[in-house]
């Protein structure tokens, strides 16, 4: 049964009971003042006439009710119908439309009127619609990004075995050396890939809450890992920390994998000359974590695709500058299982701010709310 017939039907019951029970209630309380009020009088002059005005009046009074409930009752049908015409038409609407985007026509908004609930629900199909056909566009891009990430290193070695095979090179020490770096980015991406898969799987269960880190010593590791990097790169590091430890529910290989990411990409996205700072502390009793910089910036239109696989806002692929685009996937995925948010501001020009925060662990162990972050 369609839904418009469950509303026509609903309808027309409730109202064809409320008007019969008002229809009983008005009969049993006319009949009772007739007789307690005009009976009396008129059997007190002459008793033949009170029985035939008692049975004038049932008849009179019965006919009424049935006429006039009737016509009650037509009348609330043919509401019904109406009512349930103007409610339905755009769920109906909103129906065939779901339909469309099951069948792949994401690109179809639908027309919302009003401030109601129905209307709250169109919004909602047009935004599950849009997010949908960006996906689309996401998974092809993926799966180009996929081929391309395979097929560079994999025409690179055919290259030179075929060159070996064929005499026209000497395997020497170089040659070889270039083959092996073709296998370390087939090893590198395959390590992203297992690390990101692990992030999702771990999102999709239970966090376990006897995972604690100190997120002070945490990074202050990987920021002196970064330091002669960032010294031969020419860039400034800081690393501005509270003195109390900063306890976050997140195992120390996230917390370092995630710290690593983000420092990578600003050492590859920020001039020479320029500066890079991480800062560890509290922010309204949460712990939080961030890596600033004074790079080339992400422009405001992609910020919201940094987080998707592959992706990268540098669309040469140009490995010195690019990576496969994994890194900030797997941060988000990573930050996201520990219940932890991740903010980004950038400006071109000026460079990029990411911020981390946390929930404050409940435990002892966790530091003091009254800390707050040294900039």
């Amino acid at each position: 049964m369609s839904i418009q017939k469950k509303m026509v039907l609903a309808f027309f019951t409730s109202v064809s009971l409320l008007l019969l029970a008002l229809a009983l209630i008005l009969q049993a309380e006319v009949r009772r003042h007739f007789f307690m009020v005009v009976c009396p009088q008129v059997h007190a002059v002459s008793p033949p006439l009170t029985q035939l005005i008692q049975g004038h009046f049932e008849q009179a009074l019965s006919q009424s009710l049935v006429w006039t409930l009737l016509c009650f009752v037509l009348a609330a049908a043919g509401m019904a119908v109406m009512v349930s015409r103007v409610m339905t038409r755009r769920i109906v609407i909103m129906q065939k439309h779901a339909a469309r985007i099951a069948q792949g026509e994401w690109g179809a908004a639908m027309p919302v009127a009003g401030r109601d609930e129905l209307s709250s629900l169109a919004n909602t199909l047009n935004y599950l619609s849009e997010q949908l056909a960006r996906q689309e566009q996401l998974r092809k891009h993926l799966m180009q990004d996929i081929a391309h990430e395979l097929r560079t290193p994999l025409a690179t070695l055919r290259a030179h075995l075929q060159a070996f095979y064929d005499g026209l090179w000497e395997p020497n020490r170089e040659r070889l050396q270039s083959c092996l770096e073709e296998i370390e980015r087939f090893e590198a991406l395959v390590a992203a890939v297992e690390t990101l898969y692990e992030a999702d799987t771990m999102s999709e269960v239970p966090s376990r809450s006897g995972a604690q880190t100190d997120l002070r010593q945490a990074a202050q590791s990987v920021v002196q890992l970064f330091e002669p990097r960032c010294a031969a790169a020419g860039l400034n590091l800081a690393f501005v920390a509270e003195d109390t430890p900063v306890w976050v529910q997140m195992e120390a290989k996230h917390v370092a994998q995630v710290l690593w990411n983000l420092l990578d990409n600003a050492v590859k996205y920020t001039p020479r000359g320029g500066s890079i700072s991480v800062s560890v502390g509290h922010r309204n009793g949460r712990p939080f974590l961030a890596v600033k910089d004074t790079g080339i910036g992400i422009p405001e239109s992609e910020l919201e695709n940094i987080f998707e696989r592959f992706y990268r806002v540098d669309k040469s692929r140009d490995r010195k500058t690019g990576g496969s685009g994994l890194g900030l996937a797997i941060v988000k995925r990573l930050v996201d299982s520990s219940h932890g948010v991740i903010q980004v501001e950038s400006q071109v020009g000026v460079g990029s701010n990411f911020t981390i925060h946390w929930p404050a662990p409940f435990s002892s162990a966790s530091s003091d709310p009254r800390g707050s972050a040294v900039e």
